[in-house]
């Protein structure tokens, strides 16, 4: 696994954007930001193969993009600003506070040719079980107090944006950084995903 990792900042005045709620054109504003940066993998893969995640953080002077990925971006709006940071986890049993933006959804039957992609998913209801489920193993004792739920668009469909932040104490560090760097969830594309991860 990399030792280093990437965090971009982008402000909502620096980029255009049609709709913050078009998360397929948050997408294509994500990926147009590696457009030089000759990413590893098929055309479809690329994303998934430099782990590049993202979300929208709303701030005191409005919205904020922040991504994560393997690899800097190249081609960067004026006034965004990356760095390049080590993974430094904290110990084992050290308490965290931490925030995700997930598609907590669960799958009612198994995806098979019979049962197309997308039919019988449900959103979940205990959302605190399905993040604690979700973090099994890197976190122990999980508790949120902040839970926002919206609905947005991928561009082609609805997509659920489920906002929690939370308090947990490490179990494995190594665990952490696999969910810090891959994602959690669904729809990663599309501004799910990504975790983050502070000492309480």
């Amino acid at each position: 696994m990399g030792r280093m990792n990437h965090l971009t900042l982008v402000t909502a005045t620096s980029v255009r954007v049609k709709s913050w709620s078009d998360h397929g054109e948050l997408h294509r504003l994500v990926m147009g930001m590696f457009q030089s940066a000759s990413l590893p993998g098929e055309p479809n893969e690329k994303r998934a193969a430099s782990n590049i995640l993202f979300r929208v953080d709303e701030a005191p002077t409005g919205k904020v993009l922040l991504i994560r990925s393997d690899i800097a971006p190249t081609n960067l709006p004026r006034g965004a600003q990356t760095k390049a940071v080590s993974w430094q986890m904290p110990h084992a049993g050290a308490a965290v506070r931490f925030r995700l933006t997930a598609n907590a959804i669960r799958r009612a039957r198994p995806v098979t040719p019979a049962v197309k992609r997308g039919v019988g998913i449900s959103p979940v209801d205990d959302v605190a079980d399905w993040v604690t489920n979700k973090l099994t193993g890197a976190l122990d004792d999980v508790t949120l107090f902040s839970h926002d739920r919206s609905v947005v668009t991928s561009g082609k469909s609805a997509l659920q944006l489920d906002v929690v932040d939370g308090y947990g104490l490490v179990r494995d560090p190594a665990a952490l950084q696999s969910l810090l760097r891959v994602g959690v969830g669904r729809s990663k594309a599309f501004g799910c995903g990504l975790l983050t991860v502070a000492r309480a």
